[in-house]
């Protein structure tokens, strides 16, 4: 009989032994790693993160069912509310329960609404179109949907719809019933006098309602802008028995003649039509003012020269060439006070000289011309574009007749810059030397000195 040791007995208890007391030792390790293993969602001392198949934590972005979410990519915490740049911009939402990646719109507790791009979750900031067309603006800081008004850094306004956020374009009407108009390109708010399509508007320019009043000034212009759609009047309008006429952009024919379909009409400061009528007798026209229901006395240059009867030359061309010739020298006051002169004329009470500008310019005859400018020449050239200072006669004339006009409208003071005289109401003016020389009442007359020129009221 073979004989057992006893050191071949002790190496099977021996190994036994040990790989017992190494199960014992990984029973706890193999037990954790089980409950890793559950795949999905879970939260650990109050933070939330996925566990993969393999039992690791997931780090960076994972879709499921459709929806995104983001993991830290060194600790895997799972990313809930705003996704920051490194400029700590906001970039991303991520909704604070589930955590998945917010798309399209979404309004916060304050009513604030954002968007939020529906491929990469990016905020929008800036302008944005949708599908539709629609026009949205995001502020360039927390990306918060304009609604209600928004000026541009060049004070420029905008509307975008309280309720959609939308921006308007074309016209608009507003609860109270008043009508605005937007740039469909653009959004921008219209102000002041627009061509939109065939017609001419005009919006008020601190807030954009358009104008539907009638008869409007806007500058030195006068339109009439209809009380039911706003469209500025052009050709004729009969109102209340009195005859207007508009151009092609609106603007009334005021103190001038003109030849419309054949016939030539006059029409006064208020902008009334009436026909014109005059006759040639001799080296002199005569003219009727039907305002002043009173025959005058012209120069035959009231015809001859080019576009003056007819109206195409206009009150503002000829006060211009009066200005230059009568007061070249005498700088843009000196001007304005000739152009004054002459335009007070018109509203004399005795009516000694016509309702009209041009009328009066050409009033006289050749022996004794109200204006020697008339027939020597100097008024034709001038007529004809040969100014010393085009410009500077023309700045003059227009603000001349923007005062005057003012005058007549609103009865304000015919206030001229560097004359001591509240109200500028002269109407005749020579240079000094022909002053002096008159067989005058100086001590009577109510005149003024300006440079070589005195103007006066009346003769004494």
């Amino acid at each position: 009989m073979k004989r057992i040791s006893w050191k071949s007995c002790l190496r099977p208890l021996l190994a036994a032994f040990l790989f017992a007391a190494a199960f014992a030792f990984l029973l706890p390790a193999a037990a954790k790693e089980v409950y890793a293993a559950k795949t999905g969602f879970t939260t650990i001392n109050g933070k939330s993160y996925y566990i993969d198949a393999d039992g690791s934590r997931h780090k960076g972005w994972l879709t499921l069912n459709g929806k995104k979410y983001y993991f830290n990519k060194k600790t895997g915490v799972q990313l809930k509310g705003w996704g920051r740049d490194g400029q700590g911009r906001k970039m991303r939402y991520f909704t604070k329960g589930q955590g998945y990646m917010v798309t399209g719109y979404l309004t916060d507790s304050k009513n604030h609404t954002r968007y939020f791009d529906p491929k990469t979750g990016i905020l929008v900031r800036g302008w944005m179109t949708d599908s539709q067309g629609y026009k949205y603006y995001f502020t360039s800081g927390e990306g918060v949907m304009a609604k209600g008004w928004l000026e541009n850094s060049k004070g420029q306004l905008r509307y975008f719809s309280k309720t959609n956020g939308r921006m308007l374009t074309g016209f608009q009407v507003d609860t109270n019933g008043n009508t605005r108009y937007f740039n469909p390109k653009n959004g921008i708010m219209a102000t002041g006098l627009k061509k939109i399509g065939d017609y001419y508007f005009y919006f008020d320019k601190s807030n954009g309602v358009r104008c539907q009043k009638g008869f409007t000034t806007v500058g030195s212009n006068t339109y009439y802008f209809s009380p039911k759609n706003g469209r500025a009047q052009t050709g004729w309008l009969t109102l209340d028995g009195e005859k207007y006429y508009f151009d092609a952009k609106g603007v009334m024919y005021v103190s001038r003649t003109a030849t419309i379909d054949g016939k030539t009409y006059s029409f006064d400061k208020n902008g009334v039509a009436s026909e014109s009528q005059y006759v040639v007798e001799g080296d002199t026209v005569k003219v009727y003012d039907a305002k002043n229901d009173r025959t005058y006395t012209l120069l035959k240059e009231f015809i001859e020269h080019p576009g003056v009867a007819t109206g195409e030359v206009t009150d503002l061309d000829l006060l211009a060439a009066l200005c230059e010739c009568e007061a070249g020298n005498q700088g843009k006051v000196g001007m304005m006070a000739v152009a004054m002169a002459a335009l007070n004329r018109t509203i004399r009470e005795d009516k000694a000289f016509p309702s009209e500008l041009r009328y009066v310019l050409y009033q006289g005859t050749s022996r004794v011309p109200q204006f020697g400018i008339v027939n020597n020449g100097n008024l034709i050239k001038r007529l004809n574009g040969q100014y010393i200072n085009r410009t500077l006669a023309y700045e003059a004339a227009s603000e001349a007749l923007e005062i005057f006009n003012d005058h007549v409208r609103k009865g304000t003071p015919r206030k001229l810059p560097g004359f001591d005289r509240e109200d500028f109401n002269f109407m005749f003016f020579m240079t000094k030397n022909a002053f002096w020389s008159q067989p005058l009442n100086h001590d009577k007359v109510d005149y003024y000195i300006y440079k070589d020129h005195v103007f006066f009221v009346n003769w004494a």
